[in-house]
């Protein structure tokens, strides 16, 4: 809820627009690294909630839970959601430990180059995740589609025009006396 409030406020949309061209918000007068350091140390803090409560769900944790590998699918989760979705990072979460649980059981050899594989195949194909998905193709299929049952069907309001054909009468035909 902190995050959500923190993206829908002016300091959220000051953030969306550093993340697109830091410059402009620079030379708007804004000092961007007071707002980075801000949200680094937001998203420290809720990084350091959600390390405590995983401790307090596992029981312990050790140095291999910390490593370069779930560090890398991290960044994977967020990149396969969306990188500026909050659910559409819960989504790449569900949406990757399924396929890493099915492909290391497997081939348990080959799940980290599957894992990189998705990696590339997200960033170059679907910049936006799977949230970009939703919004751009999902959403506006829909709203065309309600659209179009919401309106009545169309009415024919051409008229038939009258027919010039002549049928053949005893005028036409050729006089015999």
């Amino acid at each position: 809820m902190l995050s959500r409030w923190v993206l829908s406020s002016k300091m959220g949309r000051i953030l969306n627009a550093m993340s697109e061209k830091e410059d402009r918000v620079r030379f708007s007068g804004y000092d961007v690294s007071n707002f980075k350091i801000f949200i680094f140390a937001l998203a420290a803090a809720i990084s350091g909630i959600g390390g405590a409560m995983f401790v307090l769900q596992v029981g312990f944790i050790s140095p291999s839970l910390v490593g370069i590998v779930p560090s890398i699918e991290m960044v994977i989760f967020a990149a396969v959601g969306g990188k500026r979705s909050l659910l559409g990072a819960v989504y790449g979460t569900l949406l990757v430990n399924t396929g890493k649980s099915l492909f290391s059981e497997t081939f348990p050899q080959l799940w980290l180059y599957a894992m990189g594989g998705l990696f590339i195949v997200v960033v170059m194909l679907m910049p936006n995740g799977l949230a970009g998905v939703w919004s751009d193709y999902v959403k506006p299929w829909f709203a065309g589609a309600r659209k179009r049952l919401m309106q009545p069907p169309p009415v024919d309001k051409t008229v038939p025009a009258p027919s010039t054909a002549t049928t053949p009468s005893a005028s036409a035909s050729p006089k015999t006396t």
